[in-house]
């Protein structure tokens, strides 16, 4: 999507402020419209200090001269069990050099929607809301109700040097996709660039292979050959030839389920059911001829117990405790190495790639997502942006992210030989003394690339990514532009029901037609369900959407 298009949104949002003129004269929503600037010295909205500037510092550290008091609220991955973040060394760090104390409320993800809205409806607000692996409704707190503060260009080119710089040097900005239906940008972006095009790939069980002196398959009719061969022949040579599971898989979850096996039949389904083809039109997966196809294949496997047989109930942890036991030989994953399950199939397996007969992968575009926010009441906006941008200086990034620099007990970071930061091999922590990827971290593409050293899993994950660019069996328009679309937070509720009635009805007649095969009269009822459940609107707002962006 080109820059100009959210220039073009913006222009009109000017305009229809223009029209209904400048009735609003609450200080907590000054710049709210209009294209979002945030006027100094006009209250919580954008005072400087609470209207003392003397007290802030526009460059230079301290960012206040007299310390300030900043309340955050923090989304946290419920499998992250973290020290009191104004405990952490990095933290520690961070207020003294900026003058800014933090008060944080750390809240898992379980908890995150119910705290969320309950805090919105108590009036009473965080200066800071963290959520990298969270989310707030910026299209109903921001745009609707404006109890967000808009973040655009005029305010983050000023106050946060390091954020801007990183944005610059990309081809594209990568914080085009954080934009509003309003065309205003309510979130600072977190983003760590890898070079990666798409979620999910196929792996197969290379050392199966040389033991029955089988050649890679080129295309499912000569996959489904070899599964077979792995089921009879003993493929992993321990004198039992019952114990291989030829395909291991889920039903729907983590990068192991149905939907990850779509694209070999040419259906690069997405989280919503729905994908972009290659004349950019919205296409509903589920009704595609592909997705019967690979239905009906994976009953076939199903049938011939060439599948797990718990495959349609076992969960993401299940799948990833059976690929320790090396007992795969195909499924599909994010990556190999660094997963929770090395000592298994990452020393066996080796990639696949489909053969160019109809193949199609979900193309992922690497972007932004919404990292911070800042509400309204927030008296402190440039203090607060510059913290923000001070928690993305280099070596505070990292340490936030990975923990301290030549960290006694092996963990943390560390510069190599060549100046770059070097991550270290990180055992099981009971309790973290730093935030890990739930802090706010900016990392596009050319920026990691100046200053990291990849990782070896992240290599790997790049690697198999340009070989499938290579393969030719890329989605053209990637399904990302679906989730960038310019909705309305009606749209986005309206929709948000729909897809949880397609999801529930997809994933019960998947479950069925894997166990119990596919007729015509169980797919024409399937396909004719979703006449009452209203996709054709569905796909129609989505196409909409897609018709006003500027898709290269």
């Amino acid at each position: 999507m080109k820059k100009k298009t959210i220039a073009m949104m913006l222009t009109a949002t000017l305009a229809v402020s223009s029209l209904a003129g400048c009735g609003n004269t609450d200080p907590a929503s000054a710049g709210s419209s209009g294209g979002g600037s945030v006027a100094e010295g006009q209250g919580s909205a954008g005072g400087e200090s609470g209207g003392d500037a003397s007290n802030f510092n526009e460059t230079g550290f301290p960012i206040v001269n007299e310390p300030i008091t900043l309340k955050v609220m923090q989304g946290i991955r419920d499998v992250d069990s973290l020290t009191d973040p104004s405990e952490m060394p990095a933290i520690q760090r961070l207020e003294e050099q900026t003058g800014i104390h933090l008060e944080w409320e750390v809240i898992k993800g379980t908890d995150w929607p119910t705290k969320l809205n309950l805090m919105f409806a108590s009036g009473e607000y965080p200066d800071i809301i963290i959520t990298p692996n969270t989310e707030v409704d910026q299209e109903e707190y921001g745009v609707s109700q404006q109890l967000l503060i808009p973040l655009n260009d005029d305010l983050t080119s000023k106050y946060m040097p390091n954020y801007t710089e990183r944005r610059a040097a990309e081809d594209a900005d990568p914080c085009e996709a954080l934009a509003a239906s309003d065309g205003n940008i309510y979130s600072i972006g977190y983003m760590v660039g890898q070079y990666i095009n798409t979620p999910a790939h196929f792996f197969i069980n290379q050392a199966w292979l040389e033991n029955l002196n089988l050649e890679m398959p080129t295309n499912v009719e000569e996959l489904t050959d070899v599964l077979r061969a792995f089921k009879a022949q003993d493929a992993n040579g321990n004198g039992d030839a019952s114990d291989e599971v030829p395909l291991e898989m889920s039903l729907d979850n983590g990068y192991y389920g149905v939907r990850y096996m779509l694209p070999m039949f040419g259906v690069p389904a997405g989280n919503k059911w729905i994908y972009l083809d290659n004349d950019k039109k919205v296409q509903f997966a589920p009704t595609q001829d592909g997705f019967r196809k690979c239905l009906e294949w994976l009953h076939t496997c199903y049938e011939e117990e060439l599948t797990d047989p718990e495959m349609i109930s076992q969960d993401q942890n299940t799948v990833e405790t059976k690929f320790k036991e090396d007992k795969s030989g195909f499924f599909t994953a994010w990556r190999l190495k660094a997963m929770g399950f090395d000592d298994g199939v990452t020393a066996t397996c080796t990639l696949y790639t489909p053969g160019d007969q109809g193949a199609c992968m979900y193309r992922s575009i690497e972007k932004a997502k919404p990292g911070a926010y800042i509400t309204t009441t927030n008296q402190h906006v440039p203090e607060t942006l510059r913290l923000l941008d001070a928690m993305m200086e280099t070596e505070t990034m990292y340490s936030l992210y990975y923990g301290e620099k030549d960290a006694a007990d092996g963990t943390g970071w560390k510069y190599d030989e060549n100046g770059k930061v070097q991550t270290l091999m990180m055992g099981d922590i009971d309790i973290k003394n730093f935030l890990d990827c739930n802090t706010l971290f900016f990392g596009p593409g050319k920026y990691i690339d100046s200053v990291f050293q990849w990782p070896e899993q992240r290599i790997e994950k790049t690697q198999y990514c340009q070989t499938y660019e290579s393969a030719g069996i890329m989605q053209k328009y990637s399904n990302d532009y679906i989730d960038m679309a310019p909705l309305t937070s009606e749209q986005l509720q309206a929709n948000a029901l729909v897809e949880t009635d397609i999801n529930n009805a997809v994933k019960e007649y998947m479950a069925t037609f894997i166990t119990d095969g596919v007729t015509d009269e169980s797919w024409n009822a399937f396909v004719s369900m979703f006449d009452g459940m209203k996709v054709a609107d569905y796909v129609s707002v989505y196409q909409s959407a897609i018709d006003t962006m500027e898709l290269e």
